[in-house]
């Protein structure tokens, strides 16, 4: 519910982990569940509860070489009830400022069956980005880049409002594996390049900024055991999204994208967690879209905490972009915190990523972005915390990550 700060140093990051597994422990309402029995199978899902509520609060307080200091807050809260699965309400809230100008803020809304059997999930934002990151379009873009993000050339100044609806349900009953989805979003745009960047010397279509708006649908085959924390199953995706001067769009575009998520349980201890995703889009896309994929989990990349870890965010752009993730997630062990259980382990991982764009040097086919790394996790019933250190073996450079949910 709440996005990952990137960039922090190692002392924060200890310290804010810290202050999360002791308010994931304390903040909530609900009663205290039995002690677990000691012959259980680390890999068992924590038993349900009905009532209750998880709460998430964490102030932002670092400094990286790209945003300067960072402060502000964050905070996110589940609401358990009775046949409400897997909680009734999902809140997060989140005012982030830093001392260079840049902001992010949202107010999010994730509703269960809140209509019935329809999932409403609503989010209401405003980005600002003095340096929102460029590189060009293709696979083997800014082959001068030093890896100084902050170059004015390889960034430009953005600002965007926006606003997203959606609903989501089973029209086949709760229990059948197939969903299905409608929604609208709609975000302004403003755009500013540098003199001299790769904005301004390319001027790809969008760099007069304005609005999109964009008619989402999908279509999923889940069966995962739990979908905060799955073990085994999956979920496969399709995906559609269009922009037009009917939706309210400067733009004309579509776009498609297909995702595979799977889950293997290797014993008591060990799963398997594998995403491959696919997204394409076609017409008259503005630059600014070309990171995006669309679908229930929507992700940026290729490069950054929701597509190839330890790769620079945003590094590589195209109107189609194919990309995969495995880990091996390790559950350690479980314990009693005040109450309220906590499933503690780790994570090893690899990202490979690449993108296509027309009319550019794409590379070869085997050309493909890598990202290594392993990371912790923390997790009681829907809240997850994981914590990544990520390296791209192309670059020699390293990332942190904390975020809350899996990846996938």
């Amino acid at each position: 519910m709440v996005p990952s700060l990137i960039g922090m140093p190692p002392w924060v990051v200890m310290l804010t982990t810290a202050l999360l597994l002791t308010t994931l422990a304390t903040a909530t309402a609900a009663p205290p569940d039995p002690p677990p029995s000691t012959a259980s199978a680390p890999a068992e899902q924590p038993k349900k509860k009905d009532k209750g509520v998880d709460a998430i609060v964490l102030p932002l307080v670092s400094y990286n070489s790209d945003l300067g200091f960072t402060y502000g807050g964050v905070a996110g809260a589940y609401l358990y009830a009775p046949g409400h699965n897997p909680y009734r309400h999902g809140i997060a809230l989140q005012a982030m400022f830093t001392s260079r100008g840049q902001q992010s803020h949202y107010l999010r809304y994730d509703g269960p069956q809140l209509i019935g059997p329809m999932r409403l999930e609503l989010r209401l934002e405003y980005r600002r980005e003095l340096r929102s990151p460029f590189y060009g379009p293709g696979n083997v873009s800014a082959q001068g880049f030093d890896g100084d993000e902050s170059q004015e050339r390889f960034n430009y100044k953005k600002g965007s409002p926006g606003a997203f609806v959606r609903l989501r349900g089973r029209p086949w009953g709760e229990g059948h594996p197939f969903q299905s989805y409608v929604g609208y979003s709609w975000r302004y745009t403003e755009v500013d390049p540098f003199d001299a960047s790769v904005l301004e010397q390319l001027k790809p279509v969008g760099i007069e900024g304005g609005a999109t708006g964009q008619l989402m649908a999908g279509v999923l085959w889940d069966t995962r055991d739990n979908e905060s924390d799955p073990v085994r199953g999956g979920v496969e995706e399709v995906a559609l999204r269009v922009s037009a001067s009917a939706t309210g769009s400067r733009y004309q575009y579509a776009g498609v994208t297909l995702s595979e998520r799977r889950y293997w349980q290797l014993g008591p201890r060990f799963i398997l967690a594998q995403r491959l995703t696919l997204d394409m889009l076609f017409g008259e896309v503005p630059f600014f879209e070309w990171v995006n994929t669309g679908g229930v989990s929507s992700s940026e990349g290729i490069g950054g905490m929701s597509s190839v870890r330890g790769i620079e965010r945003n590094r590589f752009a195209g109107n189609i972009k194919a990309f995969t993730n495995t880990e091996l997630r390790f559950r350690a062990f479980d314990f009693n915190l005040f109450g309220s259980p906590v499933i503690a382990g780790g994570v090893a991982f690899v990202d490979l990523g690449r993108v296509w764009h027309p009319g550019v040097d794409n590379g070869p086919w085997w050309k493909w972005h890598p990202g290594v790394g392993a990371g912790l996790r923390l997790a009681r019933r829907a809240a997850v915390v994981r914590f990544d250190w990520a390296m791209s073996p192309e670059s020699g450079r390293s990332r942190f990550y904390l975020n809350f949910g899996h990846m996938f």
